[in-house]
This record gives C-alpha cells, structure tokens and sequence, in this order.
C-alpha cells in the first residue's frame, strides 16, 4: 500500500508548510504565543518579505536582546499596521493550506488502508479452500489485522487533525477580525482613513480613467450640533450619515470615514452626471432625515451635508483625486453649506 507524497505533487503546499513550522519554531523559541499579530511579525520575517522588519529583528538579536510581545507589537504597529489587510489573507492561508495538505494525505492514506485490508479478505476466502494454505491463511489475517489496526490509527488521526482544522479555522477568523478592526472605523463600519488608502489603491487601479470619481462630504455646523446637544447625539448624526451612504452608493464603491464629520466615497465606473446625481441624492436624503433623542423625545433640529465631487483625469492619483473634490467642498461649504460642487 502507498500513499501520495504531497509534498513531490504540490511544491506550493510543501512551500507553505515550511514556513507555517519556521515560524511556529520561531515564536515558540523565543517563548512567544502564536497569537495574530505575533504570527503576523514572525512571518513577515521567516519569509522575508519585509526589509524593515527583518532588519530590526536581526539588529536586536545581534546586540543579544531578547524578542518579547511588547517588541513584536511594536514591531507590528510601526510596519506591518499599513499593509494588514494583505498580509493577514496570506497568513491565514499558509495555515489553512498546510491543515488542508495534511488531512488530504491523511484522507488518501485512510482509502488506501480500506481498500486494502477489503482485498486481503477476499484473498482469503479464495485460499481457504487450499489444504497447504493454514501459513498462508495465517500471514493473511496477520496483515489483515496490521490493515485493520492502520484504519483505526488514521481515524484517531484524522480526529487530531479535524481539531487542528478548527483551530486554524478560528485562527484566521481572529486574523479576519483584527484586518477588520485595522482598517474599519468602530463607530460607523465605514473604512478609516487607513483602509482608505488600501481599498481605494486596489479599487482604484482597476478602473478606467474617465469612469472613476470621489466624493468628500463634509456634516454642516457639526460643531454646534455637538454643543447644543451632546456628544451622545453628534454620534448618532454620524451614524446616520454612515447609514444613509452605504444604503445609497452601488455595491462596489468605497465608502470612508477619514475624520470626525468628514466622509468620502470612491465611486467606480460613474460618469459625471451619475457621480453628481448621487452626490444630490445623498445631500437630499441627509437632509429629510428626522432624529429624535431616544431618552426625552427631543426632536433634533435639522442637520445638512455639503458634497465636493470630481473626476479621475488622465494626471491624478488618489491623492490628487481626493484634493480636487476636497477643495470642491470647501467651495460648496464656503458658498452657502447644504449643496454639491462639482470640480472643473
């Protein structure tokens, strides 16, 4: 009986594996649990992909010192923060494909042993009808138990590795949830302006020049809303301008909270009169809202937003894109509040 040797067939499995164990035996050499922003860190630096963390690891070693959790948090923090939505995909990947590798072989093995231990019985029954076939009969059940045996060994086994499986399966829910939290605003689910810059590169190289377009919104007389009734209810108005956006804009779009009462969405595949048209949308609905202070009933006077809007052109980048809509905003804030602008 054979079974497949995984790592000849699948050399990005057996890739996988390598650096999945170099970087458990890093963390576990330094006295260190493997929880995600540990496994994040260490992994950046088993494969290397990381200048900045590789040299900062290797210089401390160097001078003997020793690599702790507060370390590696800095470590993460100061480097890996920015590009955690990328990386945390890929950590839980090569855990999850080393899990898969070892309980596919496992699986294969399990077969195998079925299968041979059903051919040695009916190679029994063939032979018992032989008179010199006592050794033979007797060799056979011999393996036949050996089969037998082997199956039970794979199915505790494969009960071992079902538990591995579910480990590594919270393991990359926990390293889900911790992207999340980097790039995600916990007052309003928006984006922050951290997933800002990732999504909105990724989003933002796939599409046309002439069909992309943000818009920066800006909540009118914020402050007063905060001084006249709290910043429970400032809250609240944010909240419901984050609610109203993501009911509002197409699936695809990005929408973000970057600061306070600002707010901006990156609207792929729009033409102009599509970006402006929803941008009046947004400012039109905000605008009907009507917000009631849960504890007293107070009605809350009404509140506005002023929209900027602007094209992607041949010149900009994400940066240049989000400035012109910004500076139509401020000129939509400048000339009365409550409306949109259209950049030139």
């Amino acid at each position: 009986m054979t079974t497949p040797n995984s790592d000849q067939e699948n050399p990005t499995h057996k890739a996988s594996s390598d650096i999945a164990f170099r970087v458990i035996d890093f963390l576990l050499g330094h006295g260190l649990s493997t929880e995600p922003v540990h496994y994040a860190v260490a992994h950046a630096y088993v494969e290397g992909n990381n200048p900045a963390v590789t040299t900062a690891i290797d210089t401390r070693l160097a001078a003997g010192k020793s690599i702790d959790a507060f370390y590696l948090v800095e470590l993460f923090e100061e480097h890996l923060t920015s590009e955690a939505a990328r990386h945390f995909r890929g950590v839980g990947g090569e855990v999850g494909r080393l899990l898969d590798g070892l309980i596919s072989d496992i699986k294969a093995a399990d077969e195998g042993s079925s299968s041979f231990a059903a051919s040695l019985q009916a190679n029994i029954a063939q032979i018992g009808d032989s008179t010199d076939s006592a050794n033979l009969q007797q060799i056979a059940q011999s393996l036949l138990q050996a089969a037998v045996s082997a199956s039970e060994s794979n199915a505790a086994l494969k009960q071992n590795l079902a538990a591995a499986d579910q480990e590594a399966k919270q393991l990359r829910d926990e390293l889900e949830r911790h992207r999340r939290e980097t790039l995600t605003d916990p007052l309003t689910g928006l984006f922050n302006r951290r997933g800002m810059e990732s999504e909105m590169a990724r989003l933002f190289s796939d599409q046309d020049i002439d069909s992309t377009s943000m818009l920066v919104l800006d909540i009118d007389h914020f402050k007063r809303i905060n001084d006249t009734y709290g910043h429970a209810v400032g809250d609240v108005v944010i909240r419901k301008v984050a609610e109203t956006l993501k009911g509002l804009i197409p699936d695809r779009a990005v929408p973000v909270r970057f600061g306070g009462e600002e707010f901006a969405v990156l609207l792929a595949g729009s033409s102009p009169d599509h970006a402006q048209t929803l941008a009046e949308k947004i400012r039109a609905t905000i605008e009907r809202l009507k917000l009631v202070r849960r504890h007293d009933q107070l009605a809350i006077s009404q509140f506005t937003i002023s929209i900027g809007v602007a094209m992607r052109t041949l010149s900009d980048d994400i940066d240049a894109l989000f400035e012109r809509a910004d500076k139509a905003l401020y000129e939509a804030k400048t000339s009365g509040r409550n409306r949109v602008i259209m950049a030139a």
